[in-house]
């Protein structure tokens, strides 16, 4: 393998990873509702736990996990927390899922 190849390689190889570890953070089917419930903007965890159907504490700590990988940032509005998803690869996957399982439509594309 020369040098160039070698090089794209780890470069892949980091990339894969860092895909892999993505992937693992979304595989959870309360996360990605939770994250479907952001793809539109920022939303209280109120909300999101309305939306998803579970209760705030529930919420909250999936929030934490999402918050220390990075995929989603807050902001405090008295003693309101809003969460959103951050930019980068985490959006554009949710978006691509956003259309295809939870937005307009979404029940009639993925009905086998």
């Amino acid at each position: 393998m020369d040098t160039f190849t070698a090089v794209r390689m780890s470069a892949l190889d980091e990339r894969a990873e860092a895909a892999a570890l993505l992937l693992k953070s979304l595989a959870n089917p309360v996360r990605l509702k939770m994250l479907c419930a952001m793809v539109d903007g920022e939303q209280s965890v109120g909300a999101i736990a309305q939306k998803v159907g579970v209760r705030e504490t529930v919420v909250s700590q999936h929030l934490m996990r999402l918050r220390a990988e990075g995929l989603v940032a807050y902001r405090r509005q008295g003693t309101t927390v809003f969460y959103r998803l951050t930019d980068g690869p985490a959006r554009a996957v949710m978006a691509t899922l956003y259309d295809v399982f939870c937005g307009p439509g979404a029940e009639r594309r993925t009905r086998g």
